[in-house]
C-alpha cells in the first residue's frame, strides 16, 4: 500500500500538468478546424452578394438584375445628378423580344396581362429592403416599402417613387376608360392604376410581376441611393393622372348619383321622410338616398384629386 501510495503520488506531481498541455493543444486543433472553414464561407458570400464589376448574383429565387453592373461614382456624386430623369430607351421590336422573355415581351411590349397569382414577387413583403424596376430597361418604378396585399394577385403599390418613374395613360380597351401605367423610361406597359388604394394615396397600382424585377438594396448600392434621394425629393407629391382618364368616373358617378336621388325624392314627393316611424319599409326608403350619397362623395373626391386640393 506505501508503495502504491508512493507511485501514485509521483504521478499527481506530473500527469497533471501534461494532461493540461493535451487539453490546449486539442483545443486550439478544434479552434484552428473551425475558424479555417468559417473564413472560407464568409470570403465565399462576399463573393456571392457581392460580385465583380460585370458580374451579377441571383441571391433570391426570384431576384434577377437584367441591367450591367454600374460603375460606382465618386463620393461627390451631387444630389442634382443621382435625381437626374433616365434617358429614354427606344429598341427595335426584334431587339425588345431578344431581350425579354416571352411572357415578359407579351406583356411590356404588346400590353398583355399575366394570370394572377404567377408572380414570384407576390412573396416580397412591404418589410423588404429594396426596389422594384422595369425588367426591360432597369429603371427603377416601385419601393418595396409602398407594397401592400390587395387580394388580387398582382403586385400592388400605392405610390411610383417619384412622377417621373412611371408615365400614366388612358386605355379604352374595356369601353369604360382605365388609367394605364407605363415605365417612363422605355414606355414598357405595367400595368393599371385604380382608386382603391390605401392610404395616404388612396391609390393601387395594380402591376403586372413579369414586367419588373426585384432589387435587393445590397445589391446595388448606387441604385439604392438614387432611388432615397427621388423619393426624399418628391415626398408628399402625387403622380397627376390625365385628365380624360378622370373626367369620365366623375361623370359617371354624377349620373349614378342623380338617378338614385331623383328616385328617392320621387318616392317622397309629399316631402315626408320615413325613417324609423315607417318600419323596416321606412328604412329601406332611404338606401337610394344612401347609395346617391355614396356617389356624389365619389365624384367630389375625385374632383379635389383632379385639382390638386388635397397636395
Amino acid at each position: 500500500r506505501q508503495r502504491r501510495n508512493a507511485a501514485v503520488s509521483a504521478s499527481e506531481g506530473q500527469w497533471p500538468s501534461q494532461r493540461f498541455g493535451l487539453k490546449m493543444i486539442t483545443r486550439k486543433l478544434i479552434f484552428i478546424s473551425a475558424v479555417l472553414p468559417l473564413t472560407t464561407r464568409i470570403e465565399t458570400c462576399n463573393a456571392f452578394f457581392y460580385p465583380p464589376s460585370g458580374q451579377t448574383s441571383n441571391g433570391r429565387g426570384n431576384v434577377r438584375l437584367l441591367r450591367p453592373q454600374r460603375t460606382p461614382t465618386s463620393s461627390s456624386t451631387t444630389l442634382t445628378t443621382l435625381n437626374a430623369a433616365r434617358p429614354k430607351v427606344e429598341k427595335s421590336d426584334e431587339e425588345w423580344k431578344q431581350i425579354l422573355s416571352p411572357e415578359a415581351y407579351t406583356v411590356l411590349r404588346q400590353e398583355g396581362t399575366e394570370p394572377p397569382n404567377t408572380s414570384a414577387l407576390n412573396n416580397i413583403k412591404d418589410d423588404d429592403d429594396g426596389t422594384f424596376v422595369c425588367a426591360g430597361c432597369g429603371a427603377p418604378l416601385f419601393t418595396a416599402t409602398t407594397k401592400f396585399d390587395s387580394g388580387t394577385g398582382w403586385p400592388s403599390f400605392y405610390s411610383p417613387i417619384d412622377g417621373d418613374a412611371v408615365e400614366l395613360d388612358v386605355d379604352y380597351k374595356l369601353v369604360m376608360p382605365r388609367t394605364e401605367v407605363r415605365c417612363n423610361s422605355c414606355g414598357g406597359h405595367l400595368g393599371h392604376v385604380f382608386d382603391d388604394g390605401p392610404r395616404p394615396t388612396g391609390k393601387r397600382y395594380c402591376m403586372n410581376g413579369v414586367a419588373m424585377e426585384f432589387v435587393p438594396t445590397g445589391q446595388d448600392l448606387e441604385l439604392a441611393k438614387e432611388v432615397l434621394v427621388r423619393v426624399e425629393e418628391s415626398s408628399g407629391n402625387r403622380v397627376q393622372e390625365p385628365i380624360m382618364a378622370v373626367v369620365p368616373g366623375i361623370a359617371f358617378d354624377a349620373v349614378v348619383a342623380f338617378l338614385f336621388i331623383s328616385s328617392f325624392v320621387k318616392q317622397n314627393g309629399d316631402g315626408q321622410l320615413l325613417g324609423l316611424a315607417g318600419g323596416i319599409g321606412g328604412v329601406f326608403q332611404l338606401v337610394p338616398l344612401l347609395i346617391g350619397a355614396f356617389y356624389v362623395a365619389s365624384a367630389l373626391r375625385k374632383l379635389v384629386d383632379l385639382a390638386g386640393l388635397d397636395r
